[in-house]
């Protein structure tokens, strides 16, 4: 098979289809072809792999969220060993989102952030402890709603070769020195596939950049999906 007909096939499966009533909640249906009429094993085939494609994200969501549950009820049984003589189910889960929701508040108040800050400086001079909070503190604000506009913007970059484009976000510019003077770039973070909070810090000059009209949010669901997620793709090129 020739690689310009794998494109098109690739190409043509990634197309937005239009909608119809019966898949208005998007679930991924799988209908039997038109061309005679469907048989039994033809109906039991396709409810059987459209259960498979809806079931997946479910799985997986369960499976994180029971990942996490488990982890944090961990944490806190020692406690509950020691102060009611036995595991208690979910009391870890419970405190932590407590102890979540109380840091919440301390960061909204003028003394919780003096505390926090202390803490912070803490952390930061502790040699193996320091680089990863950082690189986490990082990440955290990067998606956080109260960055500047600036950081915020969605852009495309050429990677990993010329004629290829990837979905980053815009950090910053600067002038850089060439041959015949400041150079314009912009420092762009580029997420990776399917986790966004890993990726890589890259430098363009700023005409190799082209801007777009997406937002954060939609970029961010772009990345997860692997661009599945993308509804019409040719608006990624739409620039702002």
């Amino acid at each position: 098979m020739s690689r310009a007909f794998v494109f098109r096939i690739e190409y043509e499966a990634m197309e937005p289809k239009p909608r119809s009533p019966q898949d208005s909640v998007e679930f991924p249906l799988v209908v039997p072809s038109k061309e005679g009429k469907p048989g039994f094993f033809s109906y039991i085939r396709s409810r059987l792999i459209t259960g498979v494609l809806v079931a997946f994200p479910l799985v997986v969501t369960l499976f994180f969220g029971r990942f996490l549950f488990n982890l944090l009820d961990r944490w806190f049984y020692p406690w509950s060993m020691r102060f009611l003589g036995r595991p208690v189910p979910g009391l870890g889960a419970a405190i932590a989102l407590l102890l979540m929701f109380f840091l919440g508040v301390a960061a909204h108040n003028v003394l919780g952030r003096r505390l926090l800050r202390l803490g912070e400086a803490v952390l930061t001079r502790i040699p193996v402890l320091r680089p990863v909070y950082l690189g986490a503190r990082e990440v955290s604000r990067a998606f956080s709603r109260d960055r500047t506009q600036g950081f915020r913007r969605v852009v495309l970059i050429p990677f990993p070769c010329e004629g290829a484009w990837c979905v980053a976000f815009q950090t910053g510019e600067f002038e850089a020195k060439g041959p015949s003077g400041p150079v314009p770039m912009v420092a762009v973070f580029m997420p990776t596939t399917p986790n966004p909070t890993t990726g890589f810090f890259l430098a363009y000059p700023k005409s190799a950049v082209r801007t777009t009209d997406l937002s954060v949010e939609e970029a961010v669901k772009i990345v997860i999906s692997g661009g599945l997620a993308a509804g019409d793709l040719a608006r990624i090129f739409k620039e702002s």
